[in-house]
């Protein structure tokens, strides 16, 4: 499995090509707002065939949320869980016999990653992201009948990113405010990584791409009139700037639509999430079966724990999702974490 997309892609294996496979604005609480979205600017390190890219979809970053507009430090810690188990051929979920080569089968890919965040806001204009996260990967087929698996605990791709946001118009007519986000996927995390027989995890499976990638995106946000409801939409994009060691990511371009009721101390929250991801490229790539198109409802709640503390969790469930080739994607994804600033 090459990177694989949004719902991850097919990780091909066999006996002969083991070493390829294996290879809201200020006037909204603030202490109920602390994460409605965020630029999805996080994504999983490993291409989109790990779990971690799925999950990817959901926004919890603190800069287009409205509370996080002034001076000081917060910090974000969040646990993602994705597990890709189902065999999909385009829009169709297919069983193994349905495969060209049987021989060759992908049973799932389980990924759970951690992801601390630090940021820093100078003002109530700008500010700047930092993002570490830590991967803990399985990844089971069948190669020629003979089960083959991997099992690796690793930092994956460090992010960093800064942000510009205003209010528009002063938020005098309620017109919301903007913002800006532009930076680096760096390419810390490891492309190497091997199973206990020695053979190597598919560039795809590894906990990093091995590529410095530009992220642009921008995000409106603001308050519904007459209503206890908060609102953004934002966009982003992902490219890597070139390839490394044979292997370059499909680019990435993603739409978030959000709402938060900021009426209660424990507040729900909807969005919508669509990615579309190239195919991936390169002589270690699989440009068959990797990238694709996602849309996925991601139900969730927030409440406040302590001062200037809060907790949030989210449930994000694919409604259609489309793939090159075969790949695996996940029924369902979880991530839930804790905020606090300073």
């Amino acid at each position: 499995m090459r990177t694989a997309q949004l719902p991850t892609v097919r990780q091909r294996a066999s006996a002969t090509t083991h070493a390829a496979v294996a290879s809201a604005p200020r006037h909204l609480r603030r202490a109920l707002a602390p994460l409605l979205l965020a630029t999805g600017l996080a994504a999983a390190p490993a291409a989109q065939a790990s779990c971690g890219s799925a999950f990817c979809l959901v926004n919890t970053d603190f800069a287009v949320q409205g509370a996080w507009l002034d001076h000081g430090w917060r910090a974000d810690l969040r646990y993602e869980l994705v597990q890709q188990n189902r065999l999909q051929r385009g829009s169709r979920t297919i069983a193994p016999a349905d495969l060209d080569d049987p021989s060759e089968v992908e049973q799932r890919t389980r990924t759970q990653r951690v992801i601390a965040s630090l940021d820093y806001g100078f003002n109530a204009n700008w500010g700047l992201s930092l993002q570490l996260p830590f991967l803990d990967r399985v990844h089971e087929h069948l190669a020629d009948g003979e089960p083959v698996d991997w099992h690796f605990r690793q930092m994956g791709d460090a992010r960093v990113t800064g942000r510009w946001q205003s209010d528009l118009l002063g938020d005098t007519a309620g017109a919301g405010s903007v913002g800006l986000v532009a930076g680096f996927k760096l390419p810390t995390g490891r492309t190497d990584v091997r199973n206990a027989d020695q053979t190597p995890a598919e560039r795809a499976l590894q906990p990093g791409t091995g590529t410095t990638d530009l992220v642009l995106g921008g995000y409106w946000r603001g308050l519904l009139p007459a209503s206890d409801l908060s609102w953004f939409a934002q966009v982003q994009t992902e490219s890597a700037l070139a390839a490394h060691d044979g292997f370059r990511p499909g680019n990435k371009l993603g739409l978030d639509l959000g709402l938060r009721f900021e009426g209660a101390t424990v507040a729900p929250m909807l969005q919508l999430n669509w990615q579309l991801r190239a195919r991936d490229s390169g002589a270690e790539a699989e440009p068959d079966n990797s990238g694709g198109r996602t849309l996925a409802l991601s139900p969730g709640l927030s409440a406040p724990v302590a001062a200037g503390t809060q907790v949030y969790a989210f449930a994000q469930i694919p409604v259609h999702s489309r793939v090159n080739g075969v790949q695996l994607s996940p029924r369902w994804a979880l991530s839930t974490g804790i905020s606090q600033r300073f």
